[in-house]
């Protein structure tokens, strides 16, 4: 019986081992524009075999992201955009696609629109946007780009492209790439949402409530002290009816 539970105070230890990391990973995160909290979820499953010993494993299922808007900031920027109810593609540098919610947008040197981390931002048609140098730049809440060539003073104001706006995915986890992005679920891609949009001029914030992410920090902490002293209590008890047992 104690070794039974030694087994499943380790395997609540390891997940709790995890959840820390990420409760972590989120309070680091609060001011990061874009960012979507992570969580970490966990099953428990009964022990497998011949002779399986009583009690259950606890399986980690890995990290899933709170898709949830986060709050917006008023930047006055004319390449910043807030995504509410959706996501901007991105291109990888393998050619795949991520999602991101941190629309700090910038042109590079060869006229792309890039994120901050410089991943090409994507079109409806799944490709990178170029844009020439633009005056009176407007983004309107579909993602259609629009402004009048820099070396054009007396011409009117045209549409140079559109950002793809997508939908959450459903039935599947985005994995956390680093820099605000996220991967999609294996074998998807990124589908245009109906109902998403955009504010020029903003950006939008971490979803992470600091005080509700410290109070998780703090629980979590407790509870992996007290698996601790379950372990050791239980290799106590271990070798104690070891001793019994050899008399």
């Amino acid at each position: 019986m104690a070794l039974s539970g030694l087994y499943t105070s380790m395997a609540g230890l390891e997940t709790s081992s995890e959840r820390l990391e990420t409760v972590a990973q989120n309070l680091a995160n609060a001011n990061t524009q874009g960012y979507a909290a992570q969580q970490t979820e966990a099953m428990a499953l009964p022990y497998a075999g011949d002779a399986p010993l009583p009690g259950a494993d606890v399986i980690a299922l890995g990290e899933n992201a709170d898709t949830s808007d986060g709050p917006l900031e008023e930047t006055g920027a004319p390449l910043d955009v807030a995504v509410q109810g959706g996501w901007l593609v991105v291109q990888t540098p393998d050619g795949g696609q991520a999602l991101t919610r941190n629309g700090h947008l910038l042109q590079n040197a060869a006229n792309l629109l890039t994120t901050a981390s410089g991943e090409p931002v994507l079109s409806p048609s799944g490709r990178p946007i170029s844009l020439p140098q633009l005056r009176d730049l407007t983004i309107a809440h579909d993602g259609t780009i629009s402004g009048i060539p820099a070396g054009a003073p007396g011409a009117q104001a045209q549409n140079f492209g559109k950002l793809m706006l997508a939908e959450t995915p459903t039935g599947g986890r985005l994995t956390p790439l680093g820099n605000s992005l996220y991967g999609l679920p294996e074998g998807t891609a990124a589908q245009p949402s109906a109902s998403a949009s955009v504010q020029q001029g903003a950006l939008e914030g971490s979803n992470v409530d600091s005080v509700k992410t410290m109070m998780q920090l703090i629980s979590v902490s407790r509870t992996y002290q007290l698996e601790t002293q379950v372990m050791g209590k239980s290799a106590q008890t271990q070798t104690e009816l070891d001793q019994i047992l050899m008399t």
